[in-house]
């Protein structure tokens, strides 16, 4: 609760601000002065950029980030969770001569969210409303069986404008992974809830694929997760979670009978997921309507863009472009704020309409906010990249 409430209140006092400081290294304190900050979010509101990630471990969590992503801790037990981009997790950093300052996200939001979100501003204003993060069980193990709250409930209960409305796009996989994803055809309402009840009170595990389909997962899928759905990633997925972006309303309906790395107990909301779970997400219906099906919009000698469709409760949506060896794709959008990743190959580099050129690597997260205008992005690898960008639709109304 104290993020919300710092974020308020820092909200009202940006103008203000004469220094702000970086206490986060215990030795080496940096600050700016309140108008170099300003300065410093304005043009970082008009401009590409990617936020700091910030990784964690979790009783589920996997070894694929912690073996593979440069500069993090070998020696920890495993990495669940890096999130890429959610704001209230994230910071900004600038630096000079060295010399590294870190604020919040929010704090930009704040400050310029106009420039940042373009066309859809008045709807999120100061939230922004999409979020990357990756959930790592490769060599790990099943996330908890979960939904989230319907928009009614988030706003009767929590207060939040907007639900949590989740895909899972599948970046790599073991041949045996999987994605729980919506319910059996038989399913019975009255005895799934005794049955979840039933292994939370005796502590005895639950055979979950009696009431919750398993599906096979496939490298470059995408599952979708509107809110209320049954759902949870298998082991051996490495998932980049593409999300609505209203923080914390995850209801963990069944979690495999196992405690948290500290060995308690991890908290369980059946009452909650019961409220907002939709049964009738069941059956064929689930691969017809919770499974993407990609087709191509445009093929040139350049690149291929394919459109990933997601949910019609999704207010984003997602585009995917494979960019051949030395090709440029320019995208001239008008007050669209993007979200990218690189989810195959080496590198692209990002040229905006002042000449200014950005490099992304595979699997970072970058935005272009809508005040950026026209941007080129460049395929300077060895061979083929594929880049997926999420992005508002323009049906979307709040």
């Amino acid at each position: 609760i104290e993020w919300p409430i710092l974020d308020r209140e820092r909200a009202a006092m940006l103008d203000e601000i004469d220094w702000m400081v970086d206490e986060q290294r215990i030795d080496e304190y940096t600050f700016l002065s309140g108008g170099t900050l300003r300065d410093g979010l304005e043009a970082m509101s008009k401009s590409p950029f990617r936020v700091r990630p910030w990784f964690a471990p979790g009783v589920w969590g996997g070894n694929w980030l912690r073996d593979n992503i440069e500069g993090l801790n070998r020696s920890e037990k495993n990495i669940a969770w890096s999130y890429e981009l959610m704001a209230y997790e994230n910071g900004i950093l600038f630096s000079h001569d060295g010399i590294l300052f870190e604020t919040s996200f929010s704090a930009l939001m704040e400050y310029r969210y106009r420039n940042v979100l373009g066309d859809c501003a008045d709807a999120f204003k100061a939230d922004f409303p999409i979020r990357f993060d990756f959930l790592d069980t490769i060599g790990g193990g099943n996330l908890s069986i979960q939904c989230h709250p319907r928009p009614e409930y988030i706003r009767s209960q929590f207060g939040k404008e907007y639900t949590q409305d989740e895909t899972y796009y599948i970046l790599r996989c073991s041949p045996d992974a999987t994605v729980y994803l919506g319910f059996q055809d038989n399913i019975d309402k009255e005895e799934f809830s005794a049955a979840l009840k039933k292994s939370q009170d005796e502590a005895k595990p639950l055979e979950i694929t009696d009431y919750v389909q398993a599906h096979h997962a496939e490298k470059h899928e995408l599952f979708l997760i509107p809110n209320g759905t049954i759902h949870a990633s298998g082991a051996g997925n490495l998932v980049l979670e593409i999300s609505s972006a209203p923080y914390i309303f995850t209801f963990k309906m069944y979690d495999w009978v196992r405690l948290d790395m500290d060995g308690r107990p991890r908290p369980i909301n059946i009452r909650h997921g019961l409220a907002n779970v939709r049964f009738n997400r069941k059956g064929r219906l689930v691969q017809e309507t919770l499974i993407s099906h990609p087709y191509v919009m445009e093929e040139t000698a350049a690149y291929v863009k394919e459109h990933v469709p997601t949910h019609h409760d999704h207010f984003y949506d997602v585009h995917r472009y494979t960019i051949h060896k030395g090709g440029q794709l320019h995208i001239d959008e008008k007050g669209k704020v993007h979200v990218w990743m690189i989810v195959e190959g080496e590198h692209a580099e990002l040229t905006t309409s002042d000449g200014k050129k950005y490099g992304y690597n595979y699997l970072e997260t970058f935005i272009v906010p809508a005040a950026a205008g026209a941007y080129t992005v460049t395929n300077d690898s060895e061979g083929d990249i594929m880049l997926v960008k999420a992005f508002v639709k323009d049906s979307f109304i709040l």
